[in-house]
């Protein structure tokens, strides 16, 4: 009899998992009406200068943007970073709001991050000093992505999948999410970069919940640029690109941050897009053609081709990551036996609750689970 259900139940498991999460609804439109935000959880800290240049220790807080009324537990999560050349701005600013807000809509759960700001760029202005700011961002933004891991094992109580976790953020933060992302060795480092970052904690920093990973897997770049395109390599993380070809500010292309008199060489989506494409690499860009910087701010038009465009981006990358996973619960890249014994002992308590044995979405692990489970090894 139990032969006789899996036989039949193949094409019905395949079609909830799709109604459940990748329907080619869910992360591309806004389904959800109303959203949750929990509101300055802390999520870290580290010192940081004050404007006299004496080190003040900062507790680094975030908002957590989720659906309100969503029973899907295993949800992917997205950071973004506001702009303010790394002297200004917070978690507040008003394209974050929307941004968290309408991915959130859309069924991710997302992440606005306060990160340190370095004052003293307005009348320090040089390379030394711009990359450590950018530095600092991006210590804090892995701190705030292990934050996420650390919860996960202690009851995962924003329900995300911590193996679809995504990086955002507009001009000075999308410099921060990119370059954490592709300056990731230390042969890479600037020579003039490296005792700071040695003093520091090194590419991880140390702005809290060490001993988890800081990976993540999607770059959200708006009017972001990278270091050094030399970078980014073959198989490197995707990116999304929005950026106005008449930007001012964050070269479009090739070119110089002016910023307080600053003159330092980046290189905008333009490059970004180029180079992954060259290597092969997941990548897109929108282009606001005779825009300036950041020309989604203060337009609806402008943001709304922004969100759509990297949405559906991003849709792919989401639901391609995600079915890949589905059912290997032991993370040996196969869905076997193996894994269908550690689903029983979860139903029985001997081990504990783990979301990504929720394979329904219905936030209890039983034996409807494991008939899907068992299904996706025979249809395999």
């Amino acid at each position: 009899m139990l032969r006789a259900i899996l036989i039949t139940l193949p094409l019905f498991c395949t079609i909830l998992f799709s109604q459940v999460e990748c329907d080619g609804t869910r992360y591309i439109e806004e389904i959800f009406q109303q959203v949750e935000v929990s509101q300055n959880i802390t999520y870290g800290g580290n010192y940081n200068p004050n404007v006299w240049g004496q080190a003040q220790w900062v507790d680094l807080k975030m908002d957590i943007y989720a659906p309100s009324g969503d029973s899907y537990n295993n949800r992917p999560l997205v950071f973004f970073m506001f702009g303010g050349s790394f002297v200004a701005g917070d978690k507040t600013s008003p394209d974050i709001v929307e941004l968290c807000t309408r991915y959130a809509k859309s069924g991710y759960v997302a992440a606005a991050i306060d990160y340190r700001l370095t004052t003293n760029l307005i009348w320090s202005a040089n390379t030394e000093t711009a990359y450590m700011a950018a530095a600092k961002a991006i210590h804090d933004l892995k701190s705030a992505i292990r934050y996420f891991r650390m919860d996960v094992e202690n009851g995962n109580q924003f329900n995300i999948d911590p193996n679809r976790i995504y990086a955002g953020g507009v001009s000075a933060g999308g410099i921060a999410a990119v370059n954490a992302a592709y300056l990731n060795e230390e042969y890479e480092l600037p020579g003039h970069l490296i005792d700071f970052m040695d003093e520091n904690g090194g590419l991880e920093g140390n702005s809290g919940n060490e001993g988890y990973s800081s990976e993540f897997h999607g770059i959200i770049n708006l009017c972001g640029a990278v270091g050094d395109p030399q970078w980014i390599i073959e198989n490197d993380i995707p990116v999304v690109n929005v950026h106005g070809d008449e930007d001012s500010i964050v070269p479009y292309g090739d070119g110089l941050i002016t910023l307080f008199g600053l003159n330092m060489q980046v290189y905008g989506s333009y490059v970004i897009n180029e180079t992954m494409l060259s290597l092969g690499n997941q990548s897109a860009l929108h282009t606001f053609v005779g825009e300036d910087h950041t020309p989604f701010m203060g337009s609806s038009e402008a943001m709304d081709i922004t969100i759509e465009f990297t949405r559906s981006f991003m849709y792919d990358l989401v639901c391609s990551e995600n079915q890949e996973l589905i059912g290997d619960l032991n993370g040996d890249d196969l869905v076997n036996i193996q894994d269908i014994i550690i689903m029983v002992n979860i139903i029985l308590g001997v081990h504990e609750f783990d979301s990504a044995a929720d394979l329904n979405g219905d936030s209890i692990v039983n034996v409807l689970d494991v008939i899907q489970l068992m299904n996706i090894i025979l249809d395999s």
